[in-house]
């Protein structure tokens, strides 16, 4: 069996024990960093066996963990596609508690209270490949043009980024869901802004947050992103 994203060979413990929960690792950790979209067709059963190298029984319990979950969904002679993370059922949060500027500004103290944790495990536990996507979605930011739900989108990506690098998939599930029901309301503050400016003050935070992970200064990356969140929030109103 080849090692995925979720780093478990084949040969260990935790394989043997419960290989349909590896795939599904793998499979989830690709949806939450954006790796596979919402809408985009899994790929067949026969080739999760063939790259996996497990049995059609470990794919189809690997498969109906993220169907009941709420990350993938069946339709009928077309396959499995991917759901909408905000459609997941591994947390919910409805639209009722969405309704008031006080609930967005709690969602936001949340945020900063799961991301700062996570940038610190992100610095300790952070490796090449980690460094090299998250320089990758900070030049992808940077590179964004004036389009707020693009930019959104980038920003977001680069959050993601830093929670897999910490190696602990509930943060990466719990932010990106978090993430996802903040991020209309963050793209519409942002187009009432002067565009350039925030995201050029924004890049030089998201870049002191870089270079302390890169650095593995793990209370540096927890700082850093304590205060770009905060800021964040008062430039958006949030």
């Amino acid at each position: 069996m080849k090692t995925g994203l979720s780093g478990t060979p084949a040969g260990s413990k935790r394989a043997k024990a419960d290989l349909p929960e590896i795939i599904a690792d793998n499979i989830r950790m690709q949806i939450v960093k954006g790796e596979l979209t919402t809408g985009r067709k899994l790929p067949t059963e026969q080739e999760l066996c063939n790259y996996h190298e497990v049995s059609r029984v470990v794919v189809r319990e690997a498969v109906a963990r993220l169907r009941h979950e709420g990350l993938l969904v069946s339709q009928q002679g077309k396959g499995v596609f991917v759901a909408s993370l905000e459609n997941a059922r591994f947390l919910s949060i409805s639209d009722g508690y969405r309704t008031k500027p006080e609930d967005f500004r709690k969602l936001y103290e949340l945020r900063n209270i799961l991301e700062s944790g996570t940038s610190a495990l992100a610095a300790l536990h952070r490796n090449e490949d980690d460094m090299t996507l998250l320089e990758s979605t900070l030049e992808h930011m940077s590179s964004v043009d004036i389009d707020p739900d693009d930019y959104v989108a980038a920003d977001m990506a680069f959050h993601r980024a830093i929670a897999s690098a910490s190696k602990n998939a509930f943060l990466v599930l719990f932010i990106s869901f978090v993430d996802s029901k903040l991020k209309e309301s963050i793209a519409l503050a942002l187009s009432r802004l002067d565009f350039e400016r925030t995201v050029s003050v924004s890049a030089d935070e998201h870049g002191v947050i870089f270079e302390c992970i890169r650095l593995q200064d793990s209370e540096g990356a927890r700082i850093a992103m304590q205060t770009h969140l905060g800021n964040s929030s008062k430039r958006l109103g949030i």
